[in-house]
């Protein structure tokens, strides 16, 4: 099977390939210079906002895509380029840059600060104007559906995630409560946005739009589940049922615990669910006999002990309980639950995909 076939037949069909397929959302340039045994340029500074802001330079993407191809993968995971434009210096000498939705941020070297947020008076919700879709760029979408055989994902931050980057995290608690209609509005509005955002990328080759919206920590979401339903839910369920149409699946990834969601989330008719984070109480197992005829899933492969401290031993063997425990029974993307970060020791990047090209074709047998 091609990578596509095989992501397809996970994804629309909950069942098991020719082999388990694997990759990953992020892969920190660390992992890229411990197997090439090099570095370049592009991967100085804060990888992940070249990797959404930068138009890919022909050596950066071609290591990259080898990179891929080195560990196996299945998918590539790109954005909707958006630009940013320097407006300044801060004292330190560090750009003012304001992004596509009005938002300005201090881009220090290895993370960002925000000055201020585009919404900063949510009674004025109504005068805000929306980014249009010519203001993004696919041509870092492009090079991965025309120079790559992957199946390409494009992720669009939506929902809760995306709203309360827009007014401020704290003011979006209080505007719960004394301001929905313009968080409602705010919604809908985005929700019309990237529906006609995910129609140009499927329009560009995207093989599946990825729906990134971080609500919940680990022990429970931000806000009840039946407000975020009210105050989210209902319009990405908009976005689901377009993407549908155009023809591709639509993946779910969201942080924290998931517990008091999963109905909801079988209700919003994505295709799969992305994350499940381990250490935020989401049993895996539990819920793929629970929602594995409805959902299929990716991810739960631990960031926060296993794979930056655990031995490749360890590694392997949580590898290989997974695809016994899950894979065998289809439905199932192995990748960790949020990328591979900084912290990961290059051999540990390895033996994950390692080891699910070792255990993972089926008929799976792990012993």
């Amino acid at each position: 099977m091609t990578h596509k076939e095989r992501m397809l037949a996970v994804l629309w069909d909950k069942h098991m390939p020719d082999k388990l397929p694997h990759g990953d959302v992020t892969v920190d340039p660390k992992i890229a210079q411990g197997v090439f045994g090099n570095t370049i340029p592009e991967e100085k500074g804060n990888f992940l906002v070249y990797w959404m802001t930068e138009p890919f330079s022909d050596r950066f993407f071609e290591r990259h895509r080898k990179l891929r191809e080195f560990l196996g993968f299945d998918f590539a995971h790109v954005f909707p380029r958006e630009p940013l434009k320097k407006i300044g210096e801060n004292e330190h000498g560090h750009p003012i840059i304001q992004d596509v939705w009005g938002g300005k941020v201090v881009a220090a070297p290895q993370s960002t600060e925000e000055l201020e947020a585009p919404i900063p008076d949510i009674t004025k919700a109504s005068e805000y104007t929306f980014p249009d879709v010519s203001d993004f760029s696919f041509d870092n979408l492009e090079r991965w559906t025309t120079q790559s055989d992957l199946f390409t994902v494009c992720q669009m931050d939506t929902g809760f995630f995306k709203i309360y980057l827009l007014v401020g995290f704290t003011n979006y608690m209080y505007y719960v409560y004394d301001h929905q209609d313009e968080l409602k509005l705010l919604m809908e509005k985005l929700a019309d946005l990237q529906i006609r955002i995910a129609t140009e990328a499927v329009k560009r080759g995207a093989d599946c739009i990825w729906l990134a919206n971080d609500y919940a920590f680990n022990q429970a979401t931000f806000i009840k589940p039946d407000l975020l339903w009210e105050l989210d839910f209902q319009y990405e369920k908009k976005i689901v049922d377009a993407v549908h149409t155009l023809g591709v699946p639509c993946v779910l990834h969201t942080c924290g615990n998931q517990s008091e969601m999963l109905d909801s989330i079988v209700e919003l008719g994505v295709d799969a669910l992305h994350a499940i984070q381990p250490t935020a109480q989401n049993d895996i197992r539990a819920i793929k006999k629970r929602y594995g005829k409805n959902l299929s899933l990716i991810g739960n492969i631990d960031i926060a002990q296993l794979l930056p401290f655990g031995s490749p031993w360890e590694v392997d063997q949580a590898v290989k309980g997974l695809i016994r425990d899950i894979g065998s029974e289809g439905g199932y993307v192995l990748t960790t639950c949020n990328g591979i970060m900084e912290d990961v020791p290059v051999e540990n990047a390895i033996t994950m995909h390692l080891a699910c090209e070792k255990y993972g074709h089926y008929p799976i047998q792990t012993g």
